[in-house]
């Protein structure tokens, strides 16, 4: 029991109150008895600094109020990893839950648990605005602790990142479901939210099916090469940041001139990848189409090129499903984020202070949005794929508080505070009401599978950054983005050897996304000229070899039939074949796979990249699998083909 003298002298947030419970000064309270429903089992909110953390790697920053959410927040620096052990009861559900933020264009932050295998989750996220994340998780039996770790990489800019209020609660006792032979496939649920229903099944099926994309942030900050948050970064004004669109800028001249979409196709192509993605306006507002919105920025008119019109022909003469980027903010609107006039972030690198023409402009910049979503949507046909970002407008909260400026739905609503000119909207043919974003996407584009970040639910989800892929095969359609060096934009790290993800970590990120039954969209950022980087077109094309020796593997499976166990191996299948993907984590040189169905019998096994046969034993329902190891130290597939379909 806890000594009530000690308890008068913790803030009244860590006196947690319960029984069987110590309680620390830094907020971490651990369970001495069963695990009891809704009951805190950590709550870390920095208030007595890092006290219960370990500084892996790195070098710890004093806990502070500056930028912190509430109170005092942990920041961290670039290269910089934490790590706080968790006592936790063994057959238990947790909830995790945590803020987080990032400075303005930096790399991502991750937390993950380790220490509880397949049971690891992993949270990441490069947003600029206060988050909280919240995720489900659960122990085994004999799974007692785990360790809680936050991971800051390096990043070419130096910036930030900040963790605030994490707390682990115990939700009751976890009954693991247990199957005897393959488990039903989790169900994905089409959900209707703001009047827009999620597409159904057979409409996003060719994003599992093709699994991989090539993702492409291009625009004017490849001209300085500080990645794509340049402007933001370093404050630079509107008029001064134009010139990066003309000769006069010089060396950071945004020329194009070795712009060749047909190019960037052939090592979408050779790298394996069934759809692409390009940035047709980032947050600096410069346009890579053609807009009539009256204070548009474009390449039309700097250029008097349309480059997504070049990019989508591209697109369908390679044969890959051709994905749009569009960002809903705009850096070229001043004070945009302040969108009532009344409370401008004292934080903006710009300088600016509270003023009520600051809601003029976040109507203006809303406006040329709804004028240019419909130009994207009508100008270029049939487009698959499209990535919102940006609709936690910067400096302010999230993308579902957004919702409601945007009006992501289906509908506009008529007593939104900022509307949009009659000129600039489209309406519902049946109705007669004015569309919202969402509702214009639909109308044009029917059968397009669209993100979360508008602030709509999305047909898919994000999970971004190059932290590790933990936890079980998701129930819904899950995009991993992926950037195959510092930021996501140009950079000139992009240069140097050292600074681009090892082809080893590549492979390994992507087997834990097919295991997980998740898709994955691979960065890359090309110069002022519209060249990729000697370096990540290397990787690109090592990447793509090793998805075109293992392609059966690949394309047109789904993850399972049996959940991963984190780093040692996890499961695809298609059709009779069931597909092993061994990590460098499992060591042993046989495996048994779990139970099969009755009835089902293994007709051969051979290991995937180098077509060799395997020797395998059946004894009834179990199947023990020999000489798995080594071949690819790093990643092995291995086949094993059945005498039926896995699932009917």
């Amino acid at each position: 029991m806890v000594n009530p003298m000690y308890m008068k002298n913790i803030p009244d947030r860590f006196r947690l109150g319960l029984l069987g419970r110590r309680v620390s000064c830094w907020g971490i309270a651990v369970l001495s008895s069963a695990c009891l429903a809704a009951q805190e089992v950590v709550v870390s909110d920095f208030e007595c600094g890092l006290q219960g953390w370990e500084v892996a790697r790195g070098k710890a920053e004093p806990v502070s109020d500056e930028g912190a959410y509430r109170g005092k927040s942990a920041k961290l620096s670039p290269g910089t990893t934490f790590r706080l052990k968790v006592a936790l009861q063994p057959s238990s559900a947790y909830e995790l839950a945590v803020r987080m933020k990032t400075e303005s264009g930096a790399d991502n932050v991750t937390l993950q648990t380790t220490g509880l295998g397949k049971n690891n989750i992993s949270i990441s996220t490069a947003l600029a605005a206060w988050t909280e994340f919240k995720k489900p998780f659960h122990t085994s039996a004999g799974q007692k602790e785990a360790v809680v770790e936050v991971m800051f990489e390096n990043n070419p800019e130096g910036t930030c990142a900040w963790l605030d209020d994490l707390r682990i609660v115990c939700t009751g006792k976890y009954h693991e479901k247990t199957y005897d032979g393959i488990p039903p496939a989790p169900m994905r649920e089409v959900k209707t939210d703001l009047g827009v229903s999620m597409q159904p099944d057979e409409k996003i099926k060719w994003m599992l099916d093709g699994k991989l994309g090539m993702f492409i942030h291009w625009g004017l900050y490849a001209g300085p090469g500080k990645g794509e948050w340049y402007m933001e970064n370093q404050g630079v004004g509107i008029e001064e940041y134009r010139k990066l669109a003309y000769p006069e800028s010089g060396e950071e001249y945004f020329d194009a001139r070795d712009f060749d979409a047909d190019k960037w196709m052939r090592l979408a192509k050779k790298a394996g990848m069934r759809y692409v993605c390009l940035t047709t306006q980032h947050h600096d507002g410069y346009a890579l189409f053609e807009s009539q919105y009256m204070n548009a920025f474009t390449s039309k008119q700097t250029h008097n090129r349309d480059f997504v019109k070049e990019y989508v022909e591209a697109c369908r003469r390679a044969g890959l499903k051709v994905g749009l980027y569009k960002t809903l903010i705009n850096w070229r609107f001043p004070g945009y984020y302040d969108i009532t006039g009344t409370n401008c972030n004292p934080a903006n690198r710009f300088g600016y202070t509270t003023a009520s023409w600051h809601k003029e402009n976040a109507r203006l910049m809303k406006e040329e949005l709804y004028c240019q979503v419909k130009e994207l949507m009508t100008h270029y046909g049939k487009i698959d794929h499209l990535f919102w970002d940006g609709g936690w407008i910067a400096q302010k909260g999230t993308d579902a508080e957004g919702a409601s400026f945007w009006e992501s739905g289906k509908y506009m609503d008529e007593n939104n505070g900022w509307p949009v000119n009659p000129y600039f909207r489209d309406y519902d043919e049946e109705t007669g009401k004015p569309l919202g974003l969402m509702g214009i996407v639909r109308k044009y584009q029917p059968d397009i599978v669209v993100n979360p970040r508008s602030g709509w639910i999305g047909d898919f989800t994000c999970e971004e950054g190059g932290g590790a892929v933990t936890g079980e095969i998701r129930s819904g359609v899950v995009e991993k983005c992926v950037s195959l060096a510092p930021g996501w934009g140009y950079n000139k790290q992009m240069e140097n050897l050292s600074s681009i993800m090892p082809l080893k970590k590549v492979k390994r990120l992507f087997a834990d996304c097919m295991v997980r039954n998740m898709c994955f969209l691979l960065n890359v950022g090309p110069d002022r000229h519209g060249n990729v980087a000697p370096l990540v077109e290397q990787r690109m094309l090592e990447f793509g070899e090793w998805v075109n020796a293992t392609r059966e593997a690949v394309y047109g499976t789904r993850g399972g039939p049996w959940q991963p166990v984190d780093g040692q191996y996890g499961f695809c299948y298609k059709g009779n074949m069931i597909y092993i993907y061994f990590l460098g984590g499992y060591g042993d040189d046989t495996f048994v796979l779990p139970r099969l169905d009755k009835g089902m019998k293994v007709k051969r096994a051979y290991n995937v990249y180098t077509k060799q046969p395997l020797q395998y034993r059946q004894k009834g329902r179990g199947v023990t699998l020999r000489g798995i190891r080594p071949v690819k130290e790093d990643l092995t597939v291995v086949a094993v083909e059945l005498n039926r379909p896995v699932r009917k």
